[in-house]
């Protein structure tokens, strides 16, 4: 979908009407709802905390940069307050101090509770897109905040009481979410380039154990570890590396989603244990979130992809030794007392348990908070964070991107592999390249509308006909694509840019390095022949020496670069996995250039290309 490969990401009309215990609507209670007007921003709620009572929840408004203070048991909006922008999670420090992780803002929020009244205390810088946290506790006192630093590849070790980062621990990379143990006395990451679960001691920092999830996981969501601090889950989707076809979407050999058990905090990776979530004919779509009762006995999934909150009774779950296979395992899906799957509707994403029973999810795409029965299956209460009176476009563009029902039988949806309307890293055998066996790396969509001609190969030239092939092929939908349907996608990719690079001055300069790097690409490097303009791209296809011979396309269209630095796998097929290694093995300045490069001058070339 985005110039040089629109890998994945694909938009039906519907799917097949199945299992309707799990696809239909439930009765619920709607709280009123805020004024809304054609000027106000989508709340987007991500993530959610509660107080220790379970009487409140404190929201994180990932596109009003808010959160929003609710009396659950009311179903009451408080408060909102502004707080920066990109909040991507939010915990309770104490009963009247909460932290937002702010990933568009390079910065924590600490907002005071007095009462039924949020105020904004601080905003503190903290380093590179930081996204989740956990709270270290010892004798009912926070000790210390973790915070992932998710295009730096660290956790920041934060004092809670002053706001600013003690130090920092070096982790897997593109690190998102993060667990304690009940105990406090382990801190595990999940890493997703590639897909890892990295253990440190709290106390000492010391790495335990760095254990990859194996068959080729990705999109790591937010694990849980058990009461007796033995084991960790983890929900994430797993890439099988077959063709995208639709007889193997359907047979779940394209992508699955499964739930994987590891021994805490060390052991084999033999010690792993994964089971299939799918259902034949309706799969999950994006699982992103787990959590436990307090009691252990239940795992509460969130699903964002199919809309849906999935309920396991964890001493009933059939963990298969070896392969896991690709679904659900029967006599798991048989037993309608320890699994369930309640529609929810819209993007349910972070949640946590209230009580035993009752779970309160934070969803994205509806603006609001929900709280769901758990015993009686379904959403008791909604309560409406604010939003517009209408859709725009790209928000309709935005719900079709996310939506997994509009792929067959609900396998995935475009963030699938365009994770958050970027990358997943991941490759993929479609027929964008001309046929099958040259899997290729997705790409970024950001800028994706100003960066083309379309395909690594560049032969598609008008991104409305690519979006739809992608749609009809990738995704494999069984029905028409409309015209309004492209038209919303193409809204909502407009909105995807570059983040603000972090590899810069405070004024937003290059380095010194940098600027001599500047120059080596517009000089002697060569880079600027193929990579110019805005988005350092180009509209033409070039003879590189990088195709492979199940490459039926032998020229390539040069990928921009801007956002370089987020990015973990490089090159047409990911063969490369830093920029040093492009630079030093596979695309070398002599041979484009004719010239090699002293050690300076490719160290300040680095330092340019990050800065973009």
């Amino acid at each position: 979908m985005h110039a040089r490969g629109w890998i994945t990401c694909g938009v039906a009309l519907a799917v097949m009407a199945v299992w309707s215990w799990c696809r239909a609507e439930t009765p619920q209670t709607q709280a009123t709802a805020p004024n809304a007007s054609a000027d106000q921003p989508h709340r987007s709620p991500v993530a959610v905390a509660l107080t220790d009572d379970g009487r409140l929840a404190l929201s994180a408004n990932s596109t009003s940069g808010s959160v929003s203070l609710v009396d659950v048991s009311q179903g009451k909006l408080l408060q909102e307050l502004t707080v920066g922008a990109g909040p991507a999670d939010v915990v309770w420090i104490n009963s009247g101090l909460a932290a937002v992780s702010l990933k568009d803002a390079d910065s924590l929020a600490f907002v005071r509770r007095t009462e039924e009244v949020l105020t904004l205390e601080r905003v503190v810088a903290i380093g590179d897109e930081p996204r989740g946290m956990v709270v270290h506790r010892a004798d009912g006192q926070a000790l210390r905040l973790f915070v992932t630093l998710s295009t730096s590849d660290q956790i920041a070790v934060v004092n809670p009481a002053t706001g600013l980062v003690e130090a920092t621990w070096e982790t897997g990379g593109v690190p998102r979410t993060l667990a304690i143990s009940p105990n406090g006395r382990w801190l595990a990451s999940c890493c997703n380039s590639p897909a890892e679960i990295l253990v440190h001691d709290t106390q000492s920092g010391e790495l335990i154990s760095r254990r990859k999830v194996f068959d080729v996981a990705f999109n790591l969501g937010t694990p849980v570890v058990t009461p007796d601090n033995s084991l960790l889950l983890l929900p994430h989707a797993v890439n099988r590396g077959f063709p995208v076809t639709t007889r193997n979407i359907e047979i779940g050999w394209v992508i699955d989603n499964r739930l994987t058990k590891f021994p805490m905090p060390d052991g084999e990776v033999g010690d792993q244990k994964q089971m299939g979530l799918d259902v034949h004919a309706a799969a999950v779509g994006d699982a992103h979130a787990a959590v436990l009762s307090p009691d252990g006995k239940w795992v509460a999934v969130s699903c964002g992809g199919s809309h849906e909150l999935l309920m396991l009774q964890l001493d009933a779950i059939p963990w298969p030794g070896g392969d896991p296979g690709d679904f659900l395992p029967r006599e798991l899906e048989r037993n309608r007392q320890a699994f369930g799957r309640i529609p929810l509707g819209g993007r349910p994403l972070g949640l946590q348990f209230s009580g035993t029973s009752t779970v309160v999810v934070a969803n994205a795409l509806k603006n609001s908070l929900q709280v769901v029965d758990l015993a009686g299956r379904k959403v008791v209460r909604e309560i409406p964070l604010g939003g517009p009176a209408e859709l725009s476009l790209a928000r309709r563009g935005e719900q079709l991107f996310y939506d997994a029902d509009r792929s067959h039988n609900s396998w995935y949806s475009c963030h699938t592999c365009h994770t958050e309307g970027h990358t997943s890293q991941q490759k993929f055998d479609t027929r964008n390249d001309g046929g099958y066996g040259a899997p290729k790396l997705t790409p970024t969509l950001r800028a994706v509308t100003a960066t083309g001609p379309w395909t690594w190969h560049g032969w598609q030239t008008d991104l409305s006909d690519a979006m739809r092939r992608s749609l009809k092929e990738s995704m494999s939908t069984q029905k028409e694509i409309t015209a309004a349907d492209t038209a919303a996608l193409l809204a909502y990719l407009e909105t995807l840019e570059p983040a603000p690079n972090p590899h810069r001055t405070s004024a937003g300069d290059l380095t010194e390095s940098a600027r001599r790097g500047l120059a080596v690409f517009e000089g002697k490097g060569g880079c600027a022949d193929c990579h110019a303009g805005d988005h350092l791209t180009s509209d033409k296809v070039y003879t590189v020496g990088l195709a492979e011979p199940r490459d039926r396309m032998r020229e390539f269209n040069p990928p921009t670069l801007r956002g370089l630095y987020t990015r973990r796998r490089f090159l047409h097929d990911g063969r490369a996995k830093s920029l040093e290694e492009v630079l030093s093995e596979h695309h070398r300045p002599e041979d484009i250039a004719g010239e090699a490069l002293s050690e300076q001058e490719l160290a300040d070339l680095l330092s340019y290309l990050r800065s973009l």
